[in-house]
This record gives C-alpha cells, sequence and structure tokens, in this order.
C-alpha cells in the first residue's frame, strides 16, 4: 500500500544516504567454483576492499574459512578458499574485525531445503480478471476501479484450466471477502464471500462456490493463497456476524503516515488496536479458519507494518501448529524508498532474533522482493548493467540473512506493470527466464504471460497496472514462451532448490550456475541486441566429459576436456544449459 513523502521521505532520505554509501564499497562475488579437492572452492573478489584482501573475511554457514590469495590485481583478487565442509550452504564476505555486523555480500551456494522452494504463484487481482456471473457486477457499493471488470470466483473456475496449462502451481487472490469497494481491501466480514465476487444475498451459496473452485485448483495441482488485510477493515465491519467469538475487537484512529494517506483519499477504514488483546485473538481466529476450516494454503498478509512484530510471530506459530504446510508472506512495501532502505526493512520481518522478545520464532516464510523487483525491473526493461543484477542479489542475501525466503516477482497490482517500461516482449520473456531460474517461491502477475500492459510508467504506487484481463486477445506465443519457462522450472529442482554460483556478470551479460546433485544448470543472459560469447572455466564445476545439453533457447556451448567453456548468447534473452550428474569436488567428497 501506499506511503506519502513529508516526514517519511527525509527519513528514507537520510536513510539512503547511509545505506547507498555502504552499498557502494560492497565488494562484489565475481565467480564461486568448486576447487579439484574436496573442501577447496576457489572465489574471485572485486571491489575496493580487494585491494587489501587480509581486510576481508570469509564466513561458511556463519564460520571462518581459511582464503588464501592466488593472485591480485587492481581492484580484483582470486583466492583459494579452503576447508569448507561437504554441504555447506553460504558463503558471507565481510570486513575483518566486524565478523558479527551485517556481511557485505553473501550467496547461498548449497541446494535450498524449504518446503516452499518451487512455488511458482499466480497473483489474480479477482475484480479484473473473468467475469463469470455478470449478475453480481452490481455489487459494488463503494468505490469502484474505473477498469472495473466484473472478476469473481466463477470466472476464475471457468479460467483454471489457463492456470494448469501455464505451469503455476499455487494461485495467489485478491480480497474477497465481503467489501464495499471493487479492491476488496476495505473487509466488512473475514467470515463471508463477498457479494460483487460469488452468489448476491446467499452466503451459503457463496461459500459453496468458494469450496468448488479451492478443489477445483487442487485437483489440478494449484493451491490457493488468500491475501488478508488484518491492519485494517472497513468502518462499517460487521461486529456480529463478523464475530463469532463474540471477542469486541476494538479499533484505533488512523495513527500511521500510510493509514492518514488513506483517509486524505477517503478511505472508510478502521485499524485494529493491537494492545487489546481479545482483538489480537479476534484476528487470529480470522486467519486461522481458512486455513484449517476451508482448506486454503497459504496467506498473504498486507501492509504488516503496521502490525507489531511480536503479532507476526505469534500467528506464525499457531498457524503452524494448526497446518504446516502452510505458507506465510508479507508485504513490507516503502513505495518512497529505494533498494536499500527496503531491504532493511525487511530484513526486520526475517530477523529471529530473541531481543525482539519473539523467542527465536519467525514471523513469516517469506516477505516480497521489493528492492530486486525495482532491480529486475532497471536491468531487463530500462538497460541498466546486468553487474548491478549480481550486485543486489549478493547484497540482499546479505541483508537478508539466511533464515530469508523472498518471494521474487516482477510487478503487482500496486505499480506499474513491467511492460509498461519498455515495449519489447524478449525483455520480459528475459526477466521471466531469469526470475524462474531463482530458488525459492517466485509470483507472477496476471496477464504478464501474454504481456498486459498499460499507459506511461510511474515509480512507486499506482494501481494503473490493474486492468482487465484481454481473453480474446492473448498473445499466444508469448503465452507459450512464458509456458516452456515455468515448464523447466517445474521440472528441473536445480532451477528451484539449487546453489547459486555467480561465473560472470558485465555490462551486457550475466552467467551463473544453479547446482543440485543431480544436475548443474548453466543460465546466461545477453542484454544486448548483438550474440554475446562468453568463456568461462568451469574445471571444478562439471564432471569430467560433460556434455552441455540447450535447455531453453538455442544458445550452443562447447566444453573442453580442460574445463574450458565456450557458450554463445544469442541477443536479448535468458537462455540455460544442463549438465547431469555431480560437481567433480562434489562426487570426490
Amino acid at each position: 500500500m501506499r506511503t506519502r513523502p513529508g516526514i517519511l521521505a527525509i527519513t528514507l532520505f537520510l536513510l539512503l544516504s547511509v545505506c547507498g554509501r555502504a552499498a557502494g564499497a560492497a565488494p562484489r562475488i565475481v565467480s564461486l567454483v568448486p576447487g579439484t579437492a574436496p573442501g577447496e572452492w576457489t572465489a574471485v573478489i572485486s571491489g575496493k576492499e580487494a585491494r587489501k584482501p587480509d581486510a576481508l573475511a570469509f564466513l561458511v554457514d556463519g564460520k571462518p574459512a581459511a582464503a588464501e590469495v592466488q593472485s591480485a590485481e587492481g581492484e580484483t583478487v582470486r583466492l583459494k578458499l579452503r576447508g569448507v565442509p561437504a554441504g555447506a550452504q553460504r558463503l558471507a564476505v565481510a570486513l575483518r574485525g566486524k565478523e558479527k555486523d551485517a556481511p557485505l555480500a553473501a550467496l547461498g551456494f548449497g541446494p535450498l531445503d524449504s518446503p516452499f522452494a518451487d512455488w511458482t504463484v499466480y497473483h489474480v487481482m479477482v475484480e479484473m480478471f473473468a467475469d463469470g456471473n455478470p449478475g453480481n457486477d452490481g455489487e459494488i457499493t463503494g468505490w469502484k476501479h474505473p477498469n472495473y471488470a466484473g472478476g469473481d470466483l466463477q470466472g476464475i473456475l471457468e479460467h483454471a484450466k489457463h492456470l494448469q496449462g501455464l505451469g503455476v502451481n499455487a494461485v495467489w487472490l485478491s480480497p474477497i471477502f465481503a467489501a464495499k469497494t471493487s479492491h476488496g481491501y476495505d473487509v466488512l466480514n473475514y467470515y463471508r464471500i463477498g457479494d460483487a465476487v460469488a452468489v448476491p444475498e446467499d452466503p451459503k451459496a457463496s461459500l459453496e462456490l468458494f469450496r468448488r473452485l479451492v478443489q477445483d485448483l487442487h485437483g489440478r495441482g494449484i493451491r490457493v493463497v488468500l491475501d488478508i488485510p488484518l491492519n485494517h477493515a472497513s468502518k462499517a465491519y460487521d461486529r456480529e456476524a463478523g464475530d463469532p467469538g463474540k471477542l469486541k475487537p476494538r479499533a484505533t484512529a488512523a495513527r500511521q503516515e500510510a493509514e492518514k494517506v488513506w483517509e486524505s483519499w477517503g478511505g472508510e477504514y478502521r485499524y485494529w488496536d493491537f494492545s487489546h488483546e481479545p482483538t489480537r485473538r479476534f484476528l487470529k481466529d480470522a486467519a486461522l479458519y481458512w486455513l484449517r476450516d476451508e482448506g486454503v494454503d497459504g496467506l498473504r498478509l498486507d501492509y504488516v507494518r503496521g502490525v507489531p512484530h511480536d503479532f507476526w510471530a505469534e500467528l506464525y506459530k499457531e498457524v503452524k501448529q494448526a497446518k504446516p504446510g502452510a505458507w506465510l508472506v508479507g508485504e513490507a512495501w516503502m513505495d518512497a524508498g529505494r533498494e536499500e532502505a527496503n531491504a532493511a526493512e525487511i530484513a526486520t520481518y526475517f530477523d529471529r532474533s530473541p531481543s525482539k522478545g519473539m523467542e527465536s520464532t519467525p514471523q513469516f516464510d517469506s516477505l516480497f522482493d521489493f528492492p530486486l523487483q525495482m532491480t529486475l525491473t532497471s536491468v531487463f526493461a530500462k538497460g541498466s548493467s546486468a553487474t548491478e543484477l549480481e550486485d543486489w542479489l549478493q547484497r540482499s542475501e546479505a541483508l537478508y540473512g539466511p533464515d530469508a525466503l523472498p518471494a521474487r516477482f516482477l510487478d503487482n497490482h500496486d505499480m506499474a506493470r513491467f511492460m509498461s517500461w519498455t515495449r519489447e516482449p524478449d525483455r520480459l520473456a528475459a526477466a521471466v527466464g531469469f526470475l524462474a531460474s531463482l530458488s525459492g517461491p517466485i509470483v507472477l502477475f496476471y496477464g504478464t504471460e501474454t504481456g498486459l500492459s498499460h499507459g506511461a510508467p510511474q515509480a512507486g504506487f499506482t494501481d494503473a497496472g490493474r486492468i482487465p484481463m484481454p481473453w480474446g486477445k492473448l498473445d499466444q506465443a508469448l503465452v507459450g514462451r512464458i509456458q516452456r519457462i515455468l515448464e523447466l522450472r517445474r521440472e528441473h529442482p536445480a532451477l528451484t532448490r539449487g546453489g547459486r554460483l555467480p561465473l560472470l556478470a558485465d555490462r551486457d551479460a550475466l552467467v551463473m550456475a544453479k547446482v543440485v546433485p543431480e544436475e548443474t544448470v548453466l543460465v546466461g543472459v545477453n542484454l544486448s541486441g548483438a550474440p554475446r560469447k562468453v568463456a568461462l572455466d568451469v574445471a571444478g564445476l562439471l564432471p569430467p566429459g560433460a556434455k552441455p545439453q540447450p535447455l531453453l533457447g538455442d544458445a550452443p556451448a562447447v566444453l573442453s576436456e580442460g574445463g574450458h567453456l565456450e557458450w554463445t548468447l544469442p541477443p536479448r534473452g535468458t537462455w540455460m544449459l544442463s549438465i547431469p550428474g555431480l560437481p567433480k569436488s562434489a562426487a570426490k567428497e
């Protein structure tokens, strides 16, 4: 949700100034590959700190690792890391003597162990997706988006085959509860499906429709994630039927900057009082109902910055007791802030520090990775350097910490669509291909598969991207390309949970390896308008006699016996190669 300038802008400016200096000085892991002997890895580090490599400390899973300088030139140093244990997960680079501080760069080079690693989530803005029942289109009694398309649950049910064919395995639905507005974030009753998205004036039939939708999606292998705002609800909230536990929840006036902005827009919200224990119980019960009683698989939690950290920790604990496999993903976004400020804020929700009074309890499984969204747009749509992308992947890994599982995405309902920044479908396909190669959950906004766009782009908050799904005019060629990308993500665990090894990053190209024991996938990005030949030393990475096979696109590669790989990347795209089998050093261990 949107925040506005003012005092917040001054705070952000100061934070950005401090964080910007730290980011600019941060070293980067140029490449990391296994060595020829067990426990050895070769790392190349660049940045001003590399001029004095003795000032750098290397941590493997939080423990110091011995590093021996092999060569150095300017701001680049090549090192041999020794004593790296088999099964290690994470490498971090810090300043010596400050190892307890947040590292400057980090990467997860070991496979990701998470039940949510392979989630590919399709984000449906219900009001815009598909109108399956025109008879409920007149049920919006409050604010209605100018593009309102009458979308409802029946429309989603009728297009469930499209979702299955696309290759997603989860659907996130915007709020479907009783509400006055078309967007649904002004909930009137957490326990009732809204008339505008179901069967008017028939709560029982509406709930049955929802159940049919959940059953149908589950039958297609698609999980269901509900969007539920727990910070606020409608001023007209139904305090009788909407409070089955008779807990009499309390509300407050707008307190936070964002809440005051919504009020200035004419928003009719009540803001729940988290100092009141019965109110907290009321909100937990509402969330648990949909997970425990209605078979929902996860919750997207709106505007988590408005809610105390300890509430999220309490909710997380209760959810995992009731339904261990449920996914809790939070939205922590400062739309006026840049990458560093947003990442620092997001990190507080990944933080399990006992100092917050949470006894090391997680708050969420995932947070939406807004900073990476900004970087992906900058690089793939606007033409910034690929080095910027590699830098930020390592910087955010360092900021978020080893327990983080960010949910990556290209755009959503509160920001400009990716294709508003560029009119080139090849750039979109390249961005989706790269997104799909990142381990952990990813989210695809409805219509991305067909290149849905709108007018002029805008940074920060905008609802211009909320436009009807053009069912009669889908770009079938682009849909096919996205289907192929998601098919590969579904079939190759190296993409969804593989460790990430950077191999190359410069102005127009980025190459990395995704590694699991049974396969290595090389991912190559070429942002330029011409073919690009890259030469890589992968002697310790690939098994002897390996024969790289094209996986995504026709991008041939030749691997010499000495482990020298030459790979020609076609223009404007993300390309993949598959190499079955263990890396050489892993096989020896």
